[in-house]
């Protein structure tokens, strides 16, 4: 019983540093888009403002067929259609810039961020 434990043991410390140091994590970010707003929030529900340079997934909930959402920036234009009602994932490299986003039919729907500093080690 006591070598099946120490084995046990030894196996889970051999998997967590390969686990906590996997670069294949990406951090996530959520965009929402409804009649009436178009947001892009971090994992803790804060909106994004500033961002290091780094791969990301964005999971995008529109929930409208009155709007979209349109992501731009540095080699970056990612859109959902406007007559849809869709929940997309898009993986993608943020480099240094300015990004905005917006709904393609309201103008006043819209928001920012940038993508400052050196990427995560």
């Amino acid at each position: 019983m006591l070598r099946l434990l120490l084995a046990g043991s030894a196996l889970v410390a051999l998997a967590l540093p390969a686990a906590a140091g996997s670069s294949m994590v990406r951090p996530t970010l959520t965009a929402k888009v409804t009649a009436t707003s178009v947001t892009l929030t971090r994992q803790d529900g804060i909106r994004v403002r500033t961002l290091q340079p780094n791969a990301y997934r964005i999971v995008v909930r529109d929930r409208t067929t009155a709007q979209n959402f349109h992501l731009v920036g540095p080699s970056l234009n990612l859109r959902t259609k406007i007559a849809t009602k869709t929940t997309a994932t898009w993986l993608v490299d943020l480099t240094p810039g300015d990004y905005s986003y917006r709904s393609d039919r309201n103008k006043h729907l819209r928001g920012s961020f940038v993508v400052a500093g050196v990427p995560p080690a």
